[in-house]
């Protein structure tokens, strides 16, 4: 599958919703509306995210749950997927401590929710990646990238901290997602998100040491 964005342009447009210490607004939920994507799921893979082929599973009337056409099925899919994966998070590895093996059992987890729903969900990421997409990708990347630091960390951080988090998340899960999606074997995939877990930790490491030098020279 080819991209009409590099997974540096990718992760800066998620960035940006950061940088600017914005959150997307919370995506409006209700049992009629998972089962419509649900059945839309099961064909959009062929179909696309499209309102005909939702009302071709769900009736005539079911795109009234989604006022906000095309880009809010797909934003409320991503957004049901999310918090599926929280679901399991919380069932599963509710016991593991550490932050790092959290968000990478938060993001192997997404692509095992996903994985029955591969093609439905490259169309939907053509769909976002496309010109009449214009902002959503960021926006459901973001909530996204929230969905993992709320499954991961319980003490969650505040002002730059909380932003410079979901930038470097945003290093780690894209790169393996782009991979994930073009059918990348599941230890590659793994080594991607463990090799961006290692850069970002080394990266961490390196500025508790300089801001510690600093602290001393200024002593």
């Amino acid at each position: 599958m080819k991209f009409i964005m590099s997974p540096r342009q990718l992760i800066a447009e998620a960035s940006v919703w950061f940088t600017l210490a914005m959150t997307p607004d919370i995506v409006v939920t209700s049992p009629e509306r998972d089962a419509a994507l649900h059945s839309l799921a099961a064909i959009a893979g062929k179909t696309g995210w499209t309102l005909s082929a939702l009302r071709e599973v769900g009736g005539q009337n079911v795109d009234l749950l989604f006022p906000g056409g095309q880009s809010e099925l797909v934003e409320a899919w991503s957004d049901l997927i999310d918090r599926e994966v929280l679901r399991r998070m919380k069932e599963v590895h509710n016991e593991e401590r550490r932050v790092s093996k959290r968000v990478r059992n938060a993001i192997l987890i997404r692509f095992e929710v996903l994985k029955p729903y591969k093609e439905a969900e490259r169309r939907a990421v053509g769909y976002l990646l496309s010109s009449g997409a214009a902002g959503t990708f960021g926006r459901v990347m973001a909530r996204s990238l929230n969905m993992i630091w709320a499954a991961a960390d319980n003490g969650e951080a505040q002002g730059i901290m909380w932003m410079t988090r979901r930038v470097s998340l945003a290093g780690i899960y894209i790169p393996a997602f782009l991979s994930w999606l073009g059918n990348s074997s599941s230890v590659t995939v793994e080594r991607i998100v463990d090799s961006g877990l290692i850069r970002t930790r080394c990266i961490g490491n390196l500025k508790k040491e300089l801001s510690s030098r600093q602290k001393m020279y200024a002593a």
